[in-house]
């Protein structure tokens, strides 16, 4: 896709992004759980806090404005937005149901797809949730090493063993 990125001396419009920021923080406090989705991580004034469109590299917010999304969702979206070979294996699971109460032979197929891509992986946990897979991962280190203390940068989620080195360790946003 080629880059339809234009440069401009002034700053993209972002009234109406701002405008659904103000109605957030009327009704969701905080208005994001996840902090790197938050307006905090970006430049105040300047960087959208809603987008609403995505394909490929490239997401447009709620005022129009394109942009290349070098966070690629927070991480997991190497293959782009509206992949079209993602999207039509969604559509067809749609049509039978997804998060069903019991596990779906899909997992089986993952699990066996990363041992093959990862052979010394002796086993692969699914789980529904980045947050989650950390604190798991905090678990068995912390069982097998004995230890209790974790030294970690950047984001893992928002459960308590992380979280209360946050602002946020109060349940309360400190920084609107």
């Amino acid at each position: 896709m080629p880059n339809k990125i234009a440069f401009n001396d002034n700053y993209p419009n972002i009234s109406q992004s701002d405008e659904w920021y103000m109605r957030a923080l009327k009704v969701q406090k905080p208005v994001t759980q996840t902090l790197a989705k938050g307006p905090g991580q970006f430049s105040k004034g300047v960087s959208p806090k809603y987008l609403v469109k995505g394909k490929g590299s490239h997401v447009w917010d709620v005022d129009g404005n394109e942009y290349i999304d070098f966070n690629a969702a927070i991480g997991p979206l190497s293959l782009g937005y509206a992949y079209p070979a993602v999207d039509n294996a969604i559509k067809a699971q749609l049509e039978d149901g997804i998060s069903f109460s019991l596990m779906h032979p899909f997992e089986v197929e993952l699990a066996e797809l990363i041992q093959q891509v990862i052979p010394n992986a002796e086993a692969v946990k699914i789980a529904k949730t980045g947050a989650d897979v950390c604190s798991a991962a905090v678990r068995v280190a912390r069982a097998f090493t004995g230890r209790n203390k974790i030294f970690c940068c950047g984001y893992h989620g928002w459960h308590d063993w992380y979280i209360g080195i946050t602002s946020r360790y109060t349940g309360h946003d400190l920084h609107l």
